[in-house]
């Protein structure tokens, strides 16, 4: 009965804190809450008025039609949207409690620091993944991308893309514990951010890229973040070659999440209070 009990206040105290991103966005926040959908629409639009442009006269750029160029930019601008949403707007975030001093008490809280983070971020991906599954079926309702070429394909798809966000959790969070080194990782988040935009595909498909940084990008987590899952979905990568990317995927899932255990227990160590 005690397992039981504690079973379902663990699962009350996860959904307290699930719910903690999606309350604010919706209620303490409505102008951002009615804004998404529109900028959403916006960014899709001019994405496809961009590509639409550089297809003209042309059948096939780099190995892919019209319709797969617009497919691949309009799934990475609404994968992109999965981790859009601004935590900053909580005042409860890693970076700005550390600046503040008051990340002593995640550290006294009856759930660990690294745990309330993942309830925090799963909060916050799920609401961002609302918005994206309702742009993709509007999108794909609309004909601005195809579906999928098979059910099949779109199974190796959705696993993908769930390797791929946890890689950017995992890569984040690192970001964010950087604060407990830093005095701010404003510049690194910045930087972060733009690396990780150029890397994964979301400016441009990696395949227009040099070859020096299409080769370096290839071997980087970023890839595996938007560009595989959305290749898959279109065919540049066929389902013969898709396990050896899923499999790349997981040995990046497992090496992050080793590597942010490591240094959440020396960012613990870090931590003071009172001076002692």
């Amino acid at each position: 009965m005690s397992a039981v009990a504690a079973t379902t206040r663990g699962s009350g105290r996860a959904w307290r804190i699930w719910r903690i991103v999606p309350l604010y966005q919706t209620i303490a926040y409505r102008g951002r809450f009615f804004l998404a959908p529109f900028m959403l629409g916006v960014q899709v639009y001019v994405y496809y008025l961009l590509w639409t442009a550089v297809y003209r006269g042309k059948t096939s750029v780099a190995g892919l039609d019209v319709r797969q160029a617009v497919t691949y930019a309009t799934l990475a601008i609404l994968i992109g949207r999965i981790r859009w949403t601004n935590r900053m707007v909580s005042k409860d975030s890693l970076p700005q409690r550390t600046r503040e001093g008051t990340v002593i008490y995640w550290f006294l809280r009856p759930i660990s620091p690294g745990r309330y983070y993942m309830y925090r971020a799963l909060g916050d991906m799920g609401y961002g993944a609302v918005w994206a599954l309702v742009g993709y079926l509007v999108a794909l309702a609309s004909g601005v991308i195809g579906a999928p070429a098979s059910g099949t394909v779109a199974l190796v798809f959705a696993v993908s893309l769930v390797l791929g966000q946890m890689i950017l959790y995992y890569l984040g969070q690192l970001v964010d514990l950087a604060t407990f080194w830093l005095i701010s990782n404003t510049g690194l988040t910045r930087m972060y951010g733009f690396v990780q935009d150029l890397l994964s595909g979301v400016f441009v498909p990696l395949w227009f890229l040099p070859g020096w940084l299409f080769t370096t990008a290839s071997v980087l987590p970023f890839a595996a973040t938007v560009n595989v899952p959305i290749s898959i979905y279109v065919g540049r990568i066929p389902l013969d070659q898709a396990p050896g990317h899923l499999l790349r995927e997981v040995c990046w899932v497992v090496a992050l999440a080793v590597l942010t255990r490591i240094v959440w227990s020396r960012a613990a160590r870090r931590v003071t209070s009172q001076g002692g």
